[in-house]
C-alpha cells in the first residue's frame, strides 16, 4: 500500500514518509545513547534549577516526545539545560520565599509561560529576533553561564556549606573556608571529573558523563563512603509527568513574563545555533519558525508535565549526529529508555552520590567556556570582544538576564557606529574589468567626473557624514568636476533625514560648478522615496542611471574632449 504523503504534516512527522528499515538500528542504538547520556544530566539541571531530580524527569519525558512530533531537526535533542536551568531559578527564587511546594509551582507556571511566549512569537513569525544575539553575545552568555556553574557547585562538589548566592562571592566564600572541605566528597567529586573529562577528550562516542557518575555509585558503594559523610541522591519519588495546571495570580504572572520572555529568546538562539550547526554538516536545513513552535511546544509539555523550562542540549544533539542516526525516531527511543530508566532504576539512581552530579555540571561548565572564541573574536575585533567580555561579567555580576541586556545594547550600540561610519571609496575604470573599482585599488577616475560610493542605507544617523564625506572626495579629486555620480547599490534604503542632506548635497555640488548629478545602480526603495522628495528627472536635479557605464557614455556625450 503506498505511503500517504506527508509534505503537508508538520515538519516532525515528514521523517515518518519514506523511512527506510536499514536506518532502524542506528536510530534506536543513538536513542539509547542518548537515554544514557540523559539520566545524570536530568538529575544535575534539575538541580542546578533548585528541584528535586523528579522534577528533571518530568521535564524531559515530554519534551523528547513532542520535539519529535513538531520540530523541524532530525537531530536536535531537547530536555533539561543548563543556561535555561538557571535563568528559570534566578526569576523563581524570590518568588518562593524558601517554600519549595510554591518554587515547584511557579516553575511549572514558568515553562508554561515560556511556551505560550514561543508560541505567539511563532504564530506572528519572528523567528528573525534569534539574529540579534550576534557570536560575540553567546560567546559570552556560554562563558558568563560556564562560570556561573562551576560556582554553582561548589558547595556539593567539595562538601562546604556555601551561603552567598553570586558567583564573585561564592568564590571568595569558597577560599576562605578551604581548610574545612570534606576529603572524601572532593576526591570522589574529582575522580568523577577526570572520568568524565578524559572520555570527552579520548573516546567522545562515549557517554562520559553517565560512566563516570556511575563508576562513582559503585565507588561509593564499594568503600561505603555514604558513611563517610559523602552525600547520596537519596530515595526518588515515581517521576514520570502527571498533568499539572498552573493557577497564577497577577503578581505571579507580572514577575515571570519578563523572565519568559528572556528564556524564549535565549533558548531559541541556542536551539537554532545547534540545530542549524548539525544540519549544515547533514545536508538539510531548519525551519526557524517550526523551531520557535518546537521550543513553545516543549515548554508547555514540560511545564504541564510537572517540570520546569527546557530548551536543547549541544551535547546530546551531537551525539546522534556522530553516531549516524537519520530521524527523529531518535527522541522517541531516548524517550522510552529514559522512562525505562525511571521505572526500574530508582534504586539505583537513589545511590548515586551528590559530588558525582556536581561534577558532572562542573564538567558542563568547563566544557561552554569558550576561551578560544574569545580569542578568536578578540583578534578580529576589539569592540565586538568588549561586546563578549560584557556579556559574561553582566551574568557573572548580577544575573543572566542582566547580561544578556547589556550585551543586546552593547551589539546594537557596535551596529550602529558601524552604519554610522561606513566604508566609502572614489571610483575609477578598470578597462581589464570592464568595471569601476575604488581609485584606491586602482581605479582610474576620469577628469571632469567624480564616481562617489558609499555602502550603508542612508539614515539621519549617518546623512551629514555622507554629505561632507561627497564634498571632501570633489574637493580632494584631481580636475574641475563637471559631473558627479552617486553609486547607490550599497545604499538600499533612504529616510526623511537623508533626503534632505541629499538636497542639501545637489546645492552644495551646483554652487562648486558641478553641472550635472546622478545616482547609479539605485535599489526600487531609494528611487521611491527620492521621487517622492522631487529629486529626481524629470522635475527634480538628479539624473538616474542604470549603470555606472551608462552615467559614464552620458557624460563622454554631454561632455565631449580627449579623456582617458
Amino acid at each position: 500500500m503506498a505511503t500517504r504523503p506527508l509534505h503537508r504534516a508538520p515538519p516532525g512527522l515528514r521523517w515518518l514518509e519514506g523511512y527506510q528499515r536499514r536506518w532502524l538500528r542506528t536510530d534506536v542504538v543513538a536513542g539509547l545513547t542518548v537515554a544514557a547520556m540523559l539520566v545524570p544530566q536530568t538529575m544535575a539541571y534539575a538541580r542546578l534549577a533548585g528541584l528535586p531530580p523528579a522534577a528533571g524527569f518530568r521535564a524531559a519525558l515530554p519534551a523528547l516526545v513532542v520535539y519529535a512530533l513538531v520540530g523541524s531537526s532530525r537531530h536536535l535533542q531537547v530536555g533539561p539545560e543548563p543556561g535555561t536551568a538557571l535563568l528559570a531559578a534566578a526569576a523563581v527564587a524570590p518568588l518562593a520565599a524558601g517554600d519549595p511546594d510554591r518554587y515547584a509551582e511557579l516553575m511549572v507556571l514558568l515553562a508554561v509561560l515560556v511556551g505560550l511566549v514561543a508560541g505567539v512569537g511563532a504564530l506572528a513569525r519572528v523567528g528573525a529576533i534569534a539574529n540579534l544575539l550576534s557570536r560575540p553575545v553567546l560567546v559570552g552568555y556560554l562563558c558568563g553561564v560556564g562560570v556561573t556553574l562551576l560556582a554553582s557547585q561548589l558547595g556539593p562538589f567539595t562538601g562546604l556549606a556555601i551561603e552567598a548566592d553570586q558567583p564573585i562571592p561564592r568564590f571568595v566564600e569558597a577560599a576562605r573556608e578551604l581548610g574545612d572541605v570534606h576529603g572524601p566528597t572532593v576526591a570522589l567529586g574529582t575522580a568523577t571529573l577526570a572520568v568524565i573529562l578524559v572520555l570527552r577528550w579520548r573516546y567522545p562516542r562515549l557517554p562520559g558523563m553517565l560512566v563516570g557518575v556511575a563508576g562513582a555509585t559503585a565507588l561509593s558503594a564499594a568503600l561505603g563512603l555514604d558513611a563517610h559523610g559523602v552525600a547520596v541522591v537519596g530515595q526518588i519519588p515515581a517521576a514520570l509527568p502527571h498533568l499539572q495546571i498552573p493557577t497564577p495570580s497577577a503578581g505571579d504572572l507580572g514577575a515571570l513574563v519578563p523572565a519568559a520572555l528572556g528564556i524564549a529568546l535565549v533558548g531559541y538562539a541556542d536551539n537554532m545555533l545547534t540545530a542549524r550547526g548539525i544540519a549544515a554538516r547533514n545536508g538539510y536545513r531548519i525551519d526557524p519558525t517550526a523551531e520557535l513552535a518546537g521550543l513553545g511546544a516543549i515548554n508547555l509539555a514540560a511545564g504541564l508535565g510537572g517540570g520546569f523550562p527546557v530548551s536543547s542540549s549541544a551535547s546530546r544533539s551531537a551525539m546522534p549526529a556522530t553516531l549516524g542516526s537519520h530521524t527523529k525516531l531518535v527522541g522517541l527511543v531516548a524517550a522510552v529508555g529514559l522512562a525505562a530508566a525511571i521505572v526500574t532504576l530508582r534504586p539505583v539512581i537513589a545511590e548515586f552520590p551528590v559530588t558525582a552530579i556536581a561534577a558532572l555540571i562542573v564538567a558542563a561548565g568547563v566544557a561552554i567556556i569558550d576561551v578560544r572564541g574569545l580569542v578568536e573574536i578578540g583578534s578580529l575585533s576589539r569592540a565586538e570582544l568588549v561586546v563578549a567580555l560584557a556579556t559574561a561579567a553582566g551574568v557573572i555580576g548580577f544575573d543572566v538576564l542582566v547580561g544578556i541586556g547589556v550585551a543586546l545594547v552593547l551589539s546594537v550600540a557596535v551596529a550602529f557606529a558601524r552604519i554610522a561610519r561606513p566604508a566609502d571609496a572614489v571610483l575609477g575604470g578598470a578597462d581589464e574589468l570592464e568595471g569601476w573599482i575604488p581609485v584606491e585599488s586602482g581605479g582610474r577616475p576620469l577628469e571632469g567626473l567624480l564616481v562617489y560610493r558609499f555602502d550603508a542605507p542612508l539614515f539621519f544617523a549617518n546623512a551629514s557624514r555622507f554629505r561632507d564625506r561627497v564634498l571632501d572626495a570633489l574637493a580632494a579629486n584631481p580636475g574641475e568636476e563637471r559631473w558627479v555620480v552617486l553609486d547607490l547599490e550599497g545604499v538600499g534604503s533612504i529616510d526623511t533625514t537623508a533626503v534632505a542632506e541629499l538636497a542639501t548635497v545637489v546645492d552644495d555640488l551646483a554652487r562648486r560648478g558641478v553641472q550635472t548629478v546622478g545616482v547609479a545602480r539605485a535599489a526600487r526603495p531609494s528611487l521611491e522615496m527620492l521621487g517622492r522628495a522631487g529629486l529626481v528627472e524629470p522635475s527634480g536635479p538628479l539624473r538616474v542611471f542604470q549603470t555606472i557605464n551608462d552615467a559614464v557614455h552620458a557624460f563622454r556625450s554631454a561632455v565631449p574632449g580627449d579623456r582617458p
